[in-house]
């Protein structure tokens, strides 16, 4: 599901497509723009593409997408600390820690032959602070942004030790005479949402040459990057999309594609390792959460029921996530407790799972007044039946199974959960605006490196299709906005804790586990980081697909064969597009 760098996880684009038996006609339009000895197939099988909006989408395929076509003023490192230039060559912060000054490189252009100017960044930065944007909550603490000349911005803001991390590299420069066409007023919420940039005018090490809907999109090396330490070794990168992870690991498997991403499961990695010499799995610390959300928004329309503590709790106490981890994942999940994963740096290690105890469980509700009805399915005392539809993505079968086996406990508690699996668009409409579900099993994506996944259950967060719990906490809300603020590492992590301890008491997420990244790839190419938390293949990691070569030269790697293979580069299998959310949808 869900990048905070957000997924799970919230404007969306909605097909329906099938399975395509393998011709010609479909690759035949990617071959013409790619070589047989420098094109690289990435397999994608987690939450479907959106929208090349960079400030609308929540789907990690998206910004992993897109993280090398727009450039931002400064990059992370592979650990996630230390900045480096990107747009900006250089850069002074003030020793208040109140403003800073950015100074362009003069020699960046946009595709279309148009020079980078500082208009262009402060138009970003305006984009990402309309209410629609994803990026919202993270320019929060900017007072304002101002072009000096062409080539120096300086930006005011409230003291953070979140300005490199959380807000400069992460907002990214669009170009304003593209844009300004559609989206006149950056803070109009209504054009910025109906706006999808495609064709992209970009200025990044990639272009965009070639995107078809649900099939792939073909990124190109951008000949006139102004950056020439970092251009790419390869020249043509191909995303192609899948239903399920087993049509991408057999895809893999017969050379078809070069790697798979966002995560494989455990049962495939032995078949990998043991039958194919030529395949490495790589795991890594992952970057993803998976939870059952409940509807606890105060205007929604679901059991009203869950609104109640006691029951939340109650059903928190009936879930075994030791057991689920082990039962879905084989080992390469950890029960989760508070929102963000392991890998995150802001991870409060102190919070604990809720014990798995039914016997609690049913006490729980039966001191609430929840009393059992003669057909095993507890009543309120104002006569409402704990009966519920447990939503669940269809494209996810082990998230399907571990939705049923919940289901079984909770039956055990006298509460009835019908699991529905469902389309991401399709649930997306169901949650938003109107919040009709009871609960959603869904993931979140989010970065290593920022506490700002967080910012999912700001009240405000309801309304623009994020919060999927519609969870309205005003003190929730202050201290939220106090962490952006925090002028000393110690304060910043202390409010990152009491923010996931006032979610692990109000319970709007029933947290299930944090899932390793397994991904896949040919060894016939090299220069892969995959040593970072989300892997090779994540939506942080903009360096894979720039230091990515060919590992020797030969007539049979699988980048040669595929753009010969007619559809074997695309048709192999398309996906249902699905949710609004960085899910699958890094924030």
């Amino acid at each position: 599901m869900q990048n905070l760098t957000l997924t799970k996880i919230l404007t969306l684009i909605i097909a329906t497509c099938v399975i395509l038996t393998p011709t010609f006609s479909i690759a035949t339009t990617a071959q013409t723009t790619t070589s047989n000895s420098n094109t690289f197939i990435l397999g994608y099988g987690g939450t479907p593409f959106d929208t090349f909006n960079p400030f609308t989408t929540y789907t990690v395929v998206s910004t992993m997408s897109t993280i090398d076509v727009y450039d931002t003023l400064v990059k992370l490192t592979p650990n996630f600390s230390n900045p480096v230039p990107d747009l900006a060559y250089k850069w002074t912060i003030y020793p208040n820690n109140s403003a800073a000054v950015f100074y362009l490189v003069k020699n960046a252009t946009w595709s279309d032959g148009v020079p980078v100017t500082a208009q262009d960044v402060v138009y970003s930065y305006e984009l990402a602070s309309n209410n629609v944007s994803r990026l919202q909550p993270n320019v929060a603490p900017i007072i304002s942004v101002e072009a000096i000349n062409n080539y120096t911005v300086e930006i005011h803001y409230h003291p953070t030790l979140l300005l490199i991390n959380n807000i400069i590299s992460q907002v990214p420069i669009v170009p304003k005479h593209v844009w300004e066409k559609y989206v006149p007023d950056p803070l109009n919420a209504t054009a910025l949402s109906d706006y999808q940039d495609y064709p992209l005018v970009s200025s990044g090490p990639f272009t965009v040459s070639q995107y078809v809907q649900g099939q792939y999109i073909e990124l190109t090396a951008n000949p006139h990057y102004f950056y020439k330490t970092r251009e790419p070794h390869i020249k043509n990168i191909v995303i192609q999309f899948f239903k399920d992870s087993n049509t991408m690991v057999a895809a893999l498997e017969s050379g078809q594609i070069d790697a798979v991403a966002p995560t494989i499961q455990p049962a495939q990695i032995s078949s990998l390792e043991s039958g194919y010499p030529n395949i490495k799995v790589v795991v890594e610390p992952g970057e993803e959460l998976w939870y059952i959300g409940v509807n606890v928004y105060p205007y929604g329309h679901g059991n009203p029921t869950l609104k109640d503590l006691q029951v939340r709790k109650a059903l928190a106490y009936a879930i075994n996530t030791t057991e689920l981890a082990q039962v879905i994942w084989r080992g390469y999940a950890t029960p989760a407790a508070g929102l963000l994963p392991v890998g995150n740096a802001y991870h409060d290690p102190n919070l604990k799972p809720y014990p798995f105890n039914l016997t609690l469980a049913n006490l729980t509700l039966e001191e609430a007044g929840y009393k059992m009805g003669p057909n095993g399915i507890r009543v309120s005392p104002n006569g409402v039946p704990l009966s519920y539809t447990l939503y669940v993505i269809n494209s996810d079968p082990e998230e399907i199974q571990a939705a049923n086996i919940v289901a079984g406990w909770w039956k055990q508690i006298g509460v009835q959960a019908n699991v529905v699996p469902e389309d991401g668009g399709a649930l997306a409409n169901i949650i938003w605006p109107n919040f009709t579900q009871d609960f959603d099993l869904w993931d979140w994506y989010t970065s290593p490196a920022v506490p700002t996944l967080l910012s999912v259950f700001l009240a405000n967060q309801t309304e623009t299709g994020i919060s999927d719990s519609g969870y309205n906490n005003s003190s929730y809300d202050k201290l939220y906005g106090q962490m952006l603020t925090a002028t000393s590492q110690a304060q910043l992590k202390e409010d990152a804790y009491q923010l996931q301890a006032m979610l692990y008491n109000d319970l709007p997420y029933l947290m299930l586990y944090y899932v390793d990244s397994i991904e896949a790839y040919n060894t016939h190419f090299s220069g892969l980081y995959t040593n970072m938390t989300g892997g090779p293949f994540s939506d942080v990691n903009w360096l894979t697909f720039l230091d990515l070569q060919p590992a020797h030269t030969s007539s049979t790697t699988s980048s040669d064969v595929v753009p010969l293979a007619g559809a074997l580069v695309v048709a192999i299998a398309v996906i249902s597009i699905a949710l609004y959310l960085k899910r699958r949808g890094s924030t």
